[in-house]
């Protein structure tokens, strides 16, 4: 497995649970913790547990940094070891841990005074799960669709046309400066198969994890991450162009495709921790939850109601950090269960159906509503002969919700790309206005197809000029070149706490820049700049030594 790369190395700290090899064959419990007092960490010094980026997310998006964001307390961590097994993992927004525990000493847990319950997530059991696929070579794909564009997509052109995506591709949108972590099963060959071989030189895998076994190499595990990873980010000219190619990706593991246990909820919920922490813009989730091999573990229908399931609730806060939840709406459409799964369900993520060339809504695209009445799914994208990436090395097509998130995902990137000032929740509004069915959604397609050359007029509205800041680092003076012959807006300025510090309107100006005077006693750290001039909006960072 490569190397982790934070931008800070204290976030290490936060997940050195991790190097502990899970004992796959044993039973693993939630232990829930009461509070987070004695803890190592202060919302007072975020840079220690929150790499630059994330805290910059929440600056511009106007999101406090809150006792949910600290670290769980290591004293009640140490305190657990040894009556645990294993600790395997700490849940900072479930204020817990995951651990193998023997069950002659729950009891003693349950005694610890900072202990709040504790749930069994996991248990050896025999299981009948599969992950299936509907494989076809490249050469039994129908021929596409004529391209005008200025990449070469071959067949997989159809898939980002549906949505006008290679409009972005051609104005330069290719997700780059964006940040994308796949949450899945596993990432057979993306480190061999050519149509990732852009990523590699480019430097664009920014990390892995395996939340489901440690000492496993992600690389050797199940195929099902790498083609859903090749929908957005693979590169093979003329045969595979992924929806944001220049995006930057974070691949983690927590789906065990040799199982299905609540545990992987749990693991999905550390996956999002750890992209929350490490500044992921958006995270690709094509994962659902309903049934389980121990039944007493399993939804039902009542449960998807957005607030109950641990997956769910974990996308919530996910999307509350101000990053972008895509997932897939399920494949369940033809079968009993017919509806969406979990995380799914979540009001917060934007939730994707399948329709195919035709964009004729799939068989098996799961259905809405949820259990409080909801629409879902929110929107579709092309999930019948999705053309991916192949493990044997070979390019070719696979159906499923599994690659419509995906799709989407990466066309969401061009979009954020082409909007940085937008927020997570307005992004999502947006995709959901621009869709074919926003007048009349229903609980097949959502709101529809996105058509994002509308975006590309409202996009237009944000033009701006570039703002330079200096000296950076500074001390206690700021020099801001702003844009245009005259200036009438506000400069805002933000600690690393999300704390306005300064906030001015300036109608004009002297020498083509304002100079900001902060105090020496402010803090050492990240300071976050806006600056509107009407209607126009940017964000840029400085340090203070």
């Amino acid at each position: 497995m490569m190397e982790q790369r934070f931008i800070k190395t204290t976030l290490l700290l936060i997940i050195f649970q991790c190097a502990f090899s899970p004992l796959l064959g044993q039973t693993k419990y939630f232990i829930a913790f009461t509070d987070k007092q004695n803890n190592l960490y202060s919302l007072d010094n975020p840079e220690k547990f929150l790499s630059s980026r994330a805290i910059e997310r929440r600056t511009t998006q106007n999101i406090p940094i809150t006792e949910e964001d600290l670290p769980v307390s290591n004293t009640y961590i140490e305190q657990l070891a040894s009556l645990t097994t294993t600790i395997h993992y700490p849940l900072k927004w479930f204020n817990g841990v995951v651990a193998t525990v023997d069950p002659n000493n729950i009891a003693s847990i349950q005694d610890l005074p900072f202990v709040k319950s504790i749930t069994k997530i996991y248990e050896p059991v025999k299981s009948q799960k599969q992950i299936n696929t509907d494989w076809k070579t490249a050469s039994e794909v129908l021929q596409t669709k004529k391209q005008s564009t200025s990449l070469n997509y071959g067949i997989s052109f159809n898939q980002i046309a549906m949505h006008n995506g290679h409009l972005f591709h051609n104005n330069g949108y290719l997700g780059e400066g964006i940040t994308i972590a796949i949450l899945d099963a596993g990432f057979l060959n993306v480190n061999t198969h050519y149509a990732f071989d852009s990523l590699w030189a480019n430097q664009q895998i920014l990390g892995t994890r395996d939340f489901v076994d440690p000492s496993s190499n992600i690389f050797a595990e199940h195929y099902h991450g790498a083609m859903v990873l090749s929908t957005i980010g693979g590169y093979a000219d003329g045969m595979l162009i992924g929806t944001a190619p220049k995006a930057n990706f974070w691949l983690i593991r927590t789906e065990d495709a040799n199982t299905e246990q609540l545990i992987e909820e749990y693991n999905w919920a550390a996956g999002a921790e750890l992209a929350d922490s490490a500044g992921v813009d958006i995270i690709n989730s094509s994962l659902g939850y309903t049934e389980f091999d121990v039944q007493e573990q399993s939804h039902t229908y009542q449960d998807l109601d957005g607030q109950t399931t641990p997956i769910t609730l974990a996308a919530n806060i996910a999307a509350s950090k101000g990053m972008v939840v895509v997932v897939s709406a399920g494949n369940e459409g033809s079968k009993p269960w017919h509806y969406i799964s979990a995380p799914a369900d979540s009001p917060n993520v934007l939730t994707v159906g399948a329709v195919d060339a035709n964009k004729t809504i799939a068989s098996f695209s799961s259905r809405g509503p949820t259990a409080d009445g909801r629409i879902k799914p929110d929107v579709c994208a092309m999930g019948v002969n999705s053309v991916v990436a192949a493990n044997d090395g070979s390019i070719g097509t696979n159906n499923g919700t599994s690659f419509s998130a995906p799709i989407m995902a990466g066309l969401v990137a061009c979009f954020w790309q082409s909007n940085p000032s937008l927020t997570a929740k307005k992004i999502v509004e947006k995709v959901k206005d621009i869709s074919s069915r926003y007048s009349a959604p229903d609980n097949t397609y959502g709101y529809g197809i996105p058509d994002f050359a509308q975006t590309l007029t409202f996009s237009q509205e944000y033009d701006f000029s570039e703002v330079k800041v200096w000296p950076n680092p500074f001390f206690n003076e700021i020099n801001i070149s702003l844009p245009g012959p005259a200036f009438n807006g506000k400069i805002s300025i933000y600690n690393s706490l999300g704390t306005k510090i300064f906030s001015k309107s300036f109608q004009k100006y002297d020498n083509n820049y304002i100079t900001i005077k902060i105090s020496n006693e402010a803090p050492k750290g990240l300071y976050i700049i806006k600056v509107i001039n009407g209607k126009h909006q940017l964000t840029t960072k400085c340090m203070k030594y």
